[in-house]
C-alpha cells in the first residue's frame, strides 16, 4: 500500500465507488514546497479527455480510463493492453486553496498543483 510521508495528505479510507466497478490503483508521488502540494500520477495510455477530476471536503478524487481502441482494417491477435479504469483518492489536510488547482497529463503522467493557502504561508512578523 502506498502511503504518504507527510501529514499533508494521504491515501482515502472511504470509496464511492460501486462494487461492481473494478478500479486499479495508479502509481503516485505527493512532494511539497513552501508554495504548494504536488500530485504525480502515472496514467500510461489515458487521453486528457478520459480523466475526471474532482475535489470536495477535503478529498482529491480521480477517475482515469485508459481505452482499448481496435484500429480499422486490424485483427487482434494477442491482447494484453485492454480498457483500464483507474481510481485513486487522497484525503488533503492541508490549507490549499481549491480554486487555483491546476493539473495537466503529459507523457502519461498526471501532475496536479495544490497552492497553499496565502493565509497558511509562513511569513515574519515586524515588530513596531
Amino acid at each position: 500500500m502506498n502511503t504518504c510521508t507527510t501529514s499533508a495528505c494521504a491515501p482515502a479510507t472511504t470509496s464511492s465507488t460501486p462494487a461492481t466497478e473494478h478500479l486499479v490503483k495508479p502509481r503516485y508521488d505527493v512532494r511539497s514546497s513552501k508554495d504548494a502540494y504536488e500530485v504525480r500520477v502515472e496514467l500510461p495510455g489515458v487521453r486528457k479527455g478520459d480523466v475526471k477530476l474532482d475535489f470536495e471536503r477535503g478529498l482529491l478524487t480521480l477517475k482515469a480510463q485508459r481505452q482499448s481502441t481496435a484500429q480499422e482494417g486490424w485483427q487482434t491477435l494477442h491482447r494484453e493492453l485492454n480498457r483500464l479504469n483507474y481510481g485513486l483518492q487522497l484525503r488533503v489536510n492541508a490549507p490549499v486553496d481549491q480554486v487555483a488547482f491546476t493539473a495537466k497529463l503529459e507523457d502519461g503522467v498526471l501532475t496536479v498543483t495544490l497552492p497553499v493557502k496565502e493565509a497558511a504561508k509562513p511569513r515574519t512578523i515586524e515588530i513596531g
